[in-house]
């Protein structure tokens, strides 16, 4: 069995990642500036930004998975610098750690909004890059220090790109987690522009399950990978009717004008789709948890905090 670092493995991701990679008999360190409630790691209190923290949490690792970034686009409008700081530099710190302790292979945990406003949908690897947001540009540049690094110390790696992952323990500055707290809380669910914007959501199992793929596919060597469910397809409005529905709530979502919003107009993505094929065909990923069962998930875990 391996031993893995684990940037970022308080989040979301990093925290389903974690569990499944214990669950196959791994050996697993965790990397973050936060605890985690998982018996059998071993964390490590720390910032991207600090080398000596990496250096520290990367010993005997033979693996690592990166998460650890400033996560979200209205989040990195907020604060720029800190995007850029701690998802360019902190990437490239691990990158020098990782080279330094003869790391096998990274995973880079990137995002579909590198691809801004596609020209084509669904959305293949080698679409071009338009991303609209701090984000988007540095989940890009952190792709091309991984290429970088690659070709100039022989640093093995695989490239993740996510779309739409939402789970239970994300956060509320997210639409799938923010329209399940909003509807078991008794607050209207407020929908942006006409709500025609389309979405893939993917569940965070399967996201993690992908993750977990990657780390060990001998074929998936320096290779980039869409990760997400095209079947889960839907627009936000219906995603908030179909909220609605789950919980057994009757209400009608309400329309609110972008200006009213914390995503402007000229920064929304209005379709945003992937093709998957090539995961498939390599990784053997194929989404399995579907929107309304995710959904359901969510809102049992949230209700039985209530």
């Amino acid at each position: 069995m391996a031993r893995i670092l684990v940037t970022g493995g308080s989040g979301m991701i990093g925290n389903e990642v974690v569990k499944q990679l214990l669950r196959a008999g791994h050996k697993v360190h965790v990397l973050d500036l936060y605890p985690i409630k998982i018996e059998g790691i071993t964390h490590f209190k720390g910032s991207i930004l600090e080398k000596e923290s990496i250096m520290h949490a990367i010993d005997s690792c033979e693996y690592v998975v990166h998460f650890a970034a400033l996560l979200g686009v209205a989040n990195s409008t907020r604060n720029p610098l800190e995007c850029l700081d701690v998802n360019i530099l902190g990437t490239r710190n691990v990158l020098e750690c990782c080279v330094a302790n003869n790391i096998k292979r990274i995973i880079f945990s990137s995002s579909s909004e590198v691809y801004g406003d596609a020209l084509r949908v669904p959305i293949k690897e080698e679409e071009v890059f338009q991303p609209k947001s701090e984000y988007g540009a540095s989940k890009v540049v952190g792709e091309e220090y991984i290429k970088a690094f690659s070709k100039k110390f022989n640093l093995d790696y695989v490239i993740l790109r996510f779309f739409g992952v939402y789970g239970p323990l994300q956060v509320n500055n997210f639409v799938v987690p923010l329209f399940v707290h909003n509807v078991l809380n008794d607050i209207p669910l407020q929908v942006y522009g006409d709500g025609k914007q389309i979405r893939a959501f993917t569940h965070v199992e399967d996201v993690a399950a992908a993750t977990v793929k990657a780390i060990f596919s001998e074929q998936a060597s320096k290779q980039v990978f869409n990760i997400g469910n095209a079947a889960s397809e839907t627009n936000i409005l219906e995603l908030a009717k179909l909220v609605l529905k789950v919980s057994g709530k009757g209400e009608e979502p309400v329309l609110v004008p972008f200006e009213n919003s914390d995503r402007t107009k000229e920064r929304e993505i209005f379709k945003r789709v992937p093709d998957t094929s090539k995961a498939k065909d390599i990784l053997g990923f194929e989404a399995k948890v579907g929107l309304e069962e995710g959904i359901r998930r969510m809102i049992e875990y949230r209700k039985a905090l209530l």
